[in-house]
């Protein structure tokens, strides 16, 4: 079991970073839901929104589905720029990409800010509430960029 911060931030890269980054490349709706808790919040300052698990996965599913069913790749990667965390609990901010290259047509590069709050559920780390806004489309690969990488955990430690 972790118990130092670097440990636990290594542990949350193992359950909900690297499996989220993996189900998105995969297309796997079930494998991206199953890294979220069944309690989810998920707040969407872009669109106005705010729901639970169920809505979400209404979402999500055909959304995954459709990129699946055109050979769209899609891959996300995310950058930190806070990480907190205690034995249970963590809170962590910072910026992703998506690149969606459709089949056939022009490849896309979003960027975002995310917010998550996570805990662990039967003793791995699960997503509670998870927030992300575009700030007005103001996010861009120079914010990307100044975040932090998912694997330089020391850098939240000190």
């Amino acid at each position: 079991m972790a118990t130092d911060r670097a440990d636990l931030l290594r542990e949350l890269n193992g359950d909900v970073w690297q499996p989220l980054r993996a189900a998105y490349a995969a297309r796997d709706a079930e494998a991206f839901l199953a890294l979220h808790a069944p309690d989810l919040i998920r707040a969407s300052a872009t669109n106005h929104t705010i729901f639970g698990l169920e809505r979400y996965a209404a979402q999500v599913r055909p959304w995954f589905a459709g990129l699946a069913a055109r050979g769209d790749l899609v891959e996300i990667t995310f950058r930190f720029t806070e990480r907190l965390v205690s034995a249970d609990l963590a809170g962590e901010r910072g910026v992703f990409r998506i690149v969606l290259q459709p089949i056939g047509g022009d490849r896309m590069v979003l960027y975002a800010r995310f917010h998550t709050l996570s805990r662990k559920v039967d003793l791995r780390w699960r997503i509670a509430v998870d927030y992300d806004t575009n700030d007005g489309g103001s996010v861009d690969a120079k914010a990307f960029d100044a975040a932090v990488a998912e694997g330089d955990v020391e850098r939240f430690t000190g």
